[in-house]
């Protein structure tokens, strides 16, 4: 019964905790986008960092095993995970010109990997069920609708956590369903 839980509890633990770790900066502004607020605050950032790979790591994988066939989730989530440790190992000062990159590279990857990896289980999973379709269209719009915001904000807290909350609703959402799937492997 607490496997159908576990990505609910999860993501509002991460959700109590980014929010918690937001307050170090002003979310709508660059000072709080959340590699600026860990350059003071290194343990916090690790700590984000970590509970948020996890918490989307679970539940992308918990939906990917109830409503499809493929495994193109473990990739995807390996590339994920060394984009994220390249983002907490490396730090986002511009006057160390390789942590600077290897940092911006890690989140790059992090960001459009996790955010692919959901948004290609909900094409998967398109016929499954009209909550498929739905999330499938509001994802590729949350996604689309931040990197615009990206461009033209440059970044900032509120810019960053938005696919990332997101991430944790849908998830939780779909991991919640009480359907009866067989998926035949």
């Amino acid at each position: 019964m607490i496997k159908r839980y576990i990505t609910l509890i999860l993501g509002a633990i991460s959700t109590a905790y980014t929010i918690w770790y937001m307050h170090y900066g002003v979310p709508y502004l660059n000072s709080g986008a959340l590699s600026k607020i860990g350059l003071q605050h290194k343990a916090a950032f690790w700590v984000w960092g970590v509970l948020t790979y996890c918490t989307l790591a679970v539940g992308i994988t918990r939906a990917y095993r109830r409503y499809t066939k493929t495994k193109a989730y473990i990739p995807l989530l390996a590339m994920s995970g060394v984009g994220m440790l390249l983002t907490l190992a490396f730090e986002f000062d511009f006057s160390k010109m390789p942590d600077y990159y290897f940092h911006c590279a890690g989140s790059l990857v992090f960001s459009v990997i996790t955010g692919a990896a959901v948004l290609v289980l909900f094409i998967l999973s398109y016929r499954v069920a009209i909550m498929f379709r739905v999330f499938a269209w509001i994802t590729g719009a949350i996604l689309a609708m931040d990197f615009v915001c990206l461009l033209i904000f440059k970044e900032t807290g509120l810019i960053e956590v938005l696919p990332v909350f997101a991430g944790y609703i849908v998830l939780g959402l779909v991991n919640m369903r009480w359907d009866k799937v067989e998926i035949k492997r």
